[in-house]
């Protein structure tokens, strides 16, 4: 059963094979749809399912007809360039990398002329990519801007000895890091914020300059995107912290410092006490660089360190457990940002 507009209520429906004239970035041409028909009076009803499944087959009719790229062509464009991150990836080519991402992953997305000829050119000429790093580097960030000239040195060496021929290259820690919380972004979890991990990197690096111990880190972080939500109704960097038996953390907090050790963003050492008590310290690998923030989210650091410049890891545990986000999060849940607006000033 469908809803009928031109009935005003639900009724039978049949389903039929109808070819339509659709044009797409300027080509028009015809494609083989099924659409849903209302069996009483003829009309036909809307479908989302099978508009979502038209709208693939157009995108696919048009990748066959016009040359475009399936998804493990394009995958193993950006494959060639070992461990380069969407993000940096997205700059160099000058495009979102929220494209990239669905060009990777979605069939059904349709690129347009002048993005498949980007693809065409590095998939026919891998080198090429030197000239959009040219062009483009400077939208780099000082970390990105370190990766990308690591991975693409054999091309700016001018050997290509290097170049990968699998399309399913390593996943980059950064995309492990970013699927942690891509399911949460723009939600009250994520503090209404899609997660943005150069960001949280430089809140990470901003902390451990000095090296901080790692339950410490873990509450400066939450207190530092929770403060900024009370002010702003929106965090810092959009990650989701959960509820643990010594306070809030990131999510997934031990996965999250692992990979940032193995890109050698930060270094862990553990000193083992007498008592067998191991103390974990967190100390930067990287240069804070504080142009990635905004004003207002470096000043906000900068509270959170002096206001807890003085606490220790049980002290600062002990603090967030008096806060309402605490108490009232069951164990081993996200916190809800909008918690934050019961944060008692510091």
């Amino acid at each position: 059963m469908r809803y009928c507009d031109a009935c005003d209520q639900k009724q039978e429906s049949i389903l039929k094979s109808v070819v339509e004239k659709h044009t797409l970035h300027g080509r028009s041409f015809d494609v083989e749809v099924i659409v849903a028909t209302c069996a009483n009076c003829g009309s036909e009803v809307h479908d989302e399912q099978l508009l979502d499944d038209a709208m693939k087959m157009i995108y696919k009719t048009y990748n066959e007809l016009f040359g475009g790229l399936n998804v493990s062509e394009i995958r193993a464009v950006r494959g060639q360039y070992l461990s380069l991150g969407k993000r940096p990836f997205a700059k160099l080519i000058g495009i979102g990398p929220a494209s990239v991402g669905r060009y990777e992953a979605d069939p059904g997305v349709a690129m347009s002329t002048k993005i498949l000829d980007i693809y065409r050119e590095l998939q026919n000429n891998p080198g090429k990519i030197v000239d959009y790093y040219n062009l483009n580097s400077g939208s780099l960030s000082k970390r990105e801007l370190n990766k990308v000239n690591e991975v693409l040195a054999p091309w700016i060496g001018g050997n290509e000895s290097l170049v990968r021929t699998d399309s399913e290259s390593l996943i980059p820690d950064e995309e492990i890091i970013e699927k942690l919380y891509k399911g949460y972004s723009h939600t009250a979890l994520s503090g209404y914020r899609e997660f943005d991990f150069d960001k949280f990197v430089n809140m990470i690096l901003y902390f451990t300059r000095a090296g901080v111990n790692k339950t410490k880190l873990m509450k400066l972080l939450w207190f530092s995107d929770f403060y900024y939500f009370k002010k702003q109704t929106v965090s810092i960097s959009g990650a989701v912290y959960q509820r643990l038996k010594f306070g809030p953390v990131p999510k997934d907090h031990d996965i999250l410092l692992a990979h940032l050790q193995h890109m050698n963003i930060i270094k862990i050492d553990e000193h083992e006490h007498d008592d067998g008590w191991v103390r974990m310290e967190v100390r930067s690998a990287q240069e804070f660089d504080p142009t990635v923030l905004e004003h207002e989210e470096l000043a906000t650091l900068e509270k959170i360190n002096y206001a807890f410049e003085s606490f220790g890891s049980r002290k600062i545990s002990d603090y967030s457990h008096e806060e309402k986000a605490w108490i009232e999060t069951q164990n081993e849940l996200p916190i809800d940002y909008n918690y934050a607006m019961s944060l008692r000033e510091i």
